[in-house]
């Protein structure tokens, strides 16, 4: 049994007034996409997970048309960030625009960044989790999701008190399989990104 974590691809900044931020995918983001789906071309995917936010959807689907698999949306593996007015990626955020997020977030203010409180969300992605174990036992399930929600069920599984240790890249695939020896789930790898970087035509590393 086995675990396929993907970060989304690249996507577009967005802020908004009224709602809440649901960016999609940059032209870089779907190239992104489209060369994680051919990494995974010969992996034998039994089923798609896929958080509710547009940038996590667009980039499951290469990989799910490849696939020939109906992707299934699970709530409960939305961002942290899932009723904010605005998406900066983390690459944005050294400009002087948006220095002032990038500040709330080194100082944990998720309330003032309209973020769910993080031990929230990590029982909520936890308990996502455990439903899809349970429902789709035994199977190798793609999980198409984000950076948090990554780091949560990974952390959970290696049963760290700090849910944010590492950062995943965009595209970047991390895994964790039930062991054969003892019944626990174990890392595998993570953030790998040589489907980035494989081929004539090397993307930049983002």
């Amino acid at each position: 049994m086995e675990l396929i974590l993907i970060r989304h691809a690249r996507p577009e900044l967005q802020q908004v007034t009224d709602g809440i931020a649901d960016p999609g995918l940059t032209p870089l983001g779907w190239e992104q996409s489209r060369r994680m789906a051919r990494w995974l071309a010969s992996e034998a995917i039994d089923h798609i997970a896929v958080s509710p936010k547009r940038r996590a959807r667009e980039t499951a689907s290469p990989l799910a048309d490849q696939l020939g698999l109906d992707p299934e949306v699970v709530e409960g593996f939305a961002e942290l960030d899932k009723q904010s007015q605005a998406y900066i990626p983390v690459e944005d955020l050294q400009d002087e625009r948006h220095k002032h997020i990038l500040e709330k977030m080194r100082n944990r203010d998720w309330a003032g960044l309209g973020y769910q409180d993080p031990d929230d969300f990590r029982k909520e992605v936890v308990a996502a989790q455990l439903d899809l174990l349970e429902r789709h036992h035994g199977k190798r399930i793609a999980i198409v999701s984000h950076g948090g929600t990554i780091n949560a069920i990974v952390a959970s599984i290696l049963q760290m008190p700090e849910m944010f240790f590492f950062q995943p890249g965009y595209t970047s695939i991390s895994r964790v399989v039930k062991s054969e020896w003892n019944d626990r789930w174990v890392v595998r790898s993570l953030n790998e990104e040589a489907h980035l970087h494989a081929g004539p035509n090397t993307l930049e590393p983002l």
